[in-house]
C-alpha cells in the first residue's frame, strides 16, 4: 500500500456533506442491517467484555454517530467523543445524542484524522473504533493507527472496520469494471464513480499496521462472508432485489445471521470478508 491522500479532504468533506442529511437510511438496507448485527456480534463477544465499568471511547470518523449510539446506549455507564471532519455529519450524532438522553456523555469534535493525536492530547481511551471506509480515507493508515494506539490507555483496545482489497476486486469485477479491478489489487480504488478515491486492505496488511503501531493483535476476521451487497448497497437509498427477497424473509435473515455468526471467528474464512475486522490491544507494559 502506497500512502498519500486517497482523496483530499475537500473531497471527502464535500462527499460526506452531500450524504449527511439521508446517512442513516442505511438502517433500511437489509444487507447492511445483516452487516451491522454481525458487526455488533463481534463487538459483544471480543470487545465489550474486555472493557472496564465506565468507560470511556473514541468513535474516530464517528460521522452521524450510528455506533458511537449502540455503545452509548448498550454500556449507560460509558461516555466518549465522536471525532469526524465533517459538522454535517455529526451534527446529526448531536441531535441523535440529545433525543436519546445521552448528549452529556458524549462530545463531538471536529477535526482531521491525520492530526488526531494532536487536536486529542492529554486524552486517553479504554476503546478507539474506526468503522468501514473511515481508514480508507486517511492520507496514511499507519500514522493514523500509529495516532490512535497513542490514545489507548494501557490494555486498551483499537477496533477497525475496513474496506477488504479482495472483495473490491469481485464487486469491480462484477461490473465489468476491469481496469478498476487491477487498480484495486495494487490496494486503491472505490466502488462507484462519485465516491471519493481509497485505500483497501488485505489481513496480513492490517496485523502489519498495527503491530508496527506497538499493539498486540488479538482478533482479525472478516464478514459477512455468505452474501456480498451488490451496486444498489453502495447507495444511501434501494437494495438489491434478490438480496431484498432473500434477507427481508424474517426467518431466512434469522437463518443466515446464524451461519455468518458461526464464521466470525473462523480464520480461514477472513479473506471472503466483504470489510476486515480486527482488534488490537495497548499492552499494559
Amino acid at each position: 500500500m502506497t500512502d498519500g491522500p486517497a482523496a483530499t479532504l475537500d473531497e471527502i468533506r464535500s462527499y460526506f456533506d452531500g450524504k449527511a442529511d439521508a446517512y442513516d437510511d442505511v438502517d433500511a438496507q437489509p444487507y447492511w442491517v445483516l452487516s451491522d448485527e454481525l458487526l455488533w456480534s463481534a463487538l459483544a463477544k471480543s470487545v465489550l467484555p474486555r472493557l472496564p465499568e465506565g468507560f470511556r471511547f473514541l468513535d474516530a470518523g464517528g460521522g452521524t454517530g450510528r455506533w458511537s449510539h449502540r455503545f452509548a446506549t448498550a454500556r449507560p455507564d460509558s461516555s466518549g467523543v465522536l471525532y469526524d471532519l465533517t459538522p454535517a455529519m455529526f451534527g446529526h450524532a448531536r441531535a441523535k445524542a440529545e433525543r436519546h438522553g445521552y448528549a452529556d456523555r458524549l462530545a463531538c469534535r471536529e477535526g482531521d484524522l491525520g492530526q488526531v493525536a494532536e487536536e486529542l492530547d492529554g486524552e486517553r481511551f479504554d476503546l478507539v473504533f474506526n468503522f468501514h471506509n473511515v481508514l480508507g480515507f486517511v492520507g496514511s493508515p499507519q500514522d493514523v493507527v500509529t495516532q490512535l494506539a497513542g490514545l489507548l490507555k494501557p490494555g486498551g483496545l483499537l477496533v477497525s472496520f475496513v474496506p477488504s482489497r479482495w472483495h473490491a476486486a469481485w464487486f469491480n469485477l462484477t461490473l465489468g469494471r476491469t481496469d478498476e479491478a487491477e487498480r484495486n489489487l495494487t490496494g486503491r480504488g472505490r466502488f462507484t464513480d462519485t465516491m471519493p478515491d481509497m485505500h483497501l486492505f488485505t489481513p496480513e496488511q492490517l496485523r502489519a499496521i498495527n503491530e508496527a503501531a506497538g499493539l498486540r493483535v488479538d482478533l482479525i476476521s472478516g464478514f459477512p462472508v455468505l452474501l456480498y451487497p451488490g451496486y444498489q448497497e453502495t447507495q444511501l437509498h434501494g437494495s438489491t432485489r434478490s438480496l431484498a427477497d432473500l434477507l427481508g424473509d424474517r426467518r431466512a435473515f434469522e437463518r443466515i445471521l446464524a451461519m455468518e455468526r458461526s464464521l466470525l471467528d473462523r480464520p480461514d474464512t477472513v479473506g471472503r470478508g466483504n470489510n476486515l475486522f480486527v482488534l488490537a490491544s495497548r499492552p499494559t507494559d
